[in-house]
């Protein structure tokens, strides 16, 4: 073959089935999402979430425009037994201040100095991880490690008061390791947050609970729930969690290679602030990028023994995503270019089947992504996403940049754990949260 032949190879054959293996892995995800929800359907909360203890980590470095909001939705959570334990990381704000004003029995400051502090958040939830264990467990002997679950809540987090009842009925199944809850947007002020609403409500609502059918959906950051004994099992000499850059993935792949099940629960939530800032927004997602790149170094625990048939098969297609990623968007430049300097046609404009074929084999799986927003509202619910659609496509082409920005972070070597900046909390910022 051809130089030229080669080309055309890659931008027509490897892009195609890159985006096949996307689009049906999509629908077999609406499909198990479906089936994953009919399970669950009709299991109300369970009166017995006082069989554990609820342990709230909340990771703050320079968070002075919203611990304080943070902590009062934390205190207002329906957990019997719960400890509340905020990691000053070294800020130079007046979150030291704030944290002051709040102290009560039921909150506990880890505060981090230099050299040891602003380590990036794995160090930081590690530190907090071991002084729990040291000092506040022994004041609970009756909870053994079965029964003592970690909810990993952001500094702009707004928990829902029915999380811990939710999540239990999860942890009441011992081979459950882990729980992630939906998020959702809280300041929707902004086409780019209503956007970013959107993306989680379709990350959370196909892929995540669709995975969840065969046990399999991994952890994501904010509003995820550790089993006592999954973390020991999975930890290192520093603590359970490592130094990527998605350090809430790497976990959940650790855990589910252990043999523990992973699941994501839609019917509670953690709120959080959308980014307003396109600029911060790539640098938020460029870093979650690059984070999901740093785990396929760890792609070997996929054949751990654990791990088997339709299980085995999804977490390869997950974390392989990246991949998939950066082929259809080579190919998608590439075939630019041909199509701009070299008058290579863009597509085959002389056949019109073939011509709507490619245009919806490149929208397909996007639009069939927001069709999880009609879920449960029957035909009546088709309108409302369909409207959403042609937005959020046009979204997800302005993202595209983000690939790039997270390969030539991870080629250089920078993984600097860049924090996201927050916004004042004001009340008028409130979306349905």
């Amino acid at each position: 073959m051809t130089v030229w032949d080669w080309v055309v190879f890659v931008i027509y054959y490897v892009s195609f089935v890159a985006i096949m293996v996307g689009y049906i892995w999509t629908a077999v995800l609406y499909v198990t999402g479906y089936r994953y929800l009919s399970r669950w359907q009709g299991v109300g909360d369970p009166t017995d979430e006082s069989r554990y203890l609820w342990v709230f980590f909340v990771p703050a470095l320079n968070e002075g425009l919203t611990i304080a909001d943070s902590v009062d939705r934390l205190r207002k959570v329906h957990a019997s037994h719960k400890v509340i334990v905020v990691i000053n990381d070294g800020s130079e704000d007046d979150t030291p201040q704030v944290l002051k004003g709040l102290a009560g029995p039921d909150l506990e400051v880890l505060t981090r100095v230099p050299p040891n502090a602003r380590k990036g958040k794995a160090a930081a939830l590690n530190a907090a991880f071991d002084h729990v264990r040291q000092t506040v467990l022994p004041k609970y002997p009756e909870f053994t490690d079965d029964h003592v679950v970690f909810g990993i809540v952001d500094a702009d987090g707004r928990l829902a008061a029915n999380a811990p009842g939710v999540v239990a009925r999860h942890f009441d199944d011992p081979r459950v390791g882990g729980v992630q809850v939906h998020v959702h947007i809280y300041n929707q002020t902004s086409w780019l947050t209503r956007m970013q609403a959107l993306e989680f409500v379709i990350f959370g609502g196909l892929f995540q609970v669709g995975r969840s059918y065969w046990g399999t959906a991994f952890l994501g950051g904010n509003g995820q729930f550790n089993r006592m004994t999954a973390l020991r099992e999975v930890s290192s000499q520093e603590g359970p969690w490592s130094h990527y850059l998605t350090e809430d993935q790497e976990l959940g792949l650790r855990c589910l290679a252990n043999g523990y099940l992973g699941h994501h629960e839609p019917a509670t939530q953690v709120a959080q602030q959308g980014v307003n800032d396109l600029r911060r927004l790539y640098r938020q997602r460029a870093r979650w990028f690059q984070g999901n790149l740093q785990v396929l170094k760890d792609f070997r625990r996929v054949n751990s023994s654990q791990l088997f048939g339709i299980r085995r098969l999804d977490v390869a297609i997950s974390l392989l995503l990246p991949v998939l990623q950066i082929i259809v968007g080579l190919a998608l430049a590439l075939a630019l270019v041909l199509s701009i300097f070299f008058g290579v046609a863009y597509l085959p404009w002389g056949n019109p089947w073939l011509v709507v074929f490619f245009i919806q084999l490149s929208v397909g799986p996007t639009f069939l992504g927001v069709m999880v927003v009609a879920r449960g509202h029957g035909l009546a619910g088709l309108p409302r996403a369909l409207g959403m659609a042609i937005p959020y496509l046009f979204y997800t082409w302005i993202m595209w940049p983000v690939v790039g920005i997270g390969v030539w972070k991870q080629v250089r070597g920078n993984a600097t754990w860049a924090k996201t900046e927050r916004e004042a909390v004001t009340k008028g910022a409130e979306s349905a949260s």
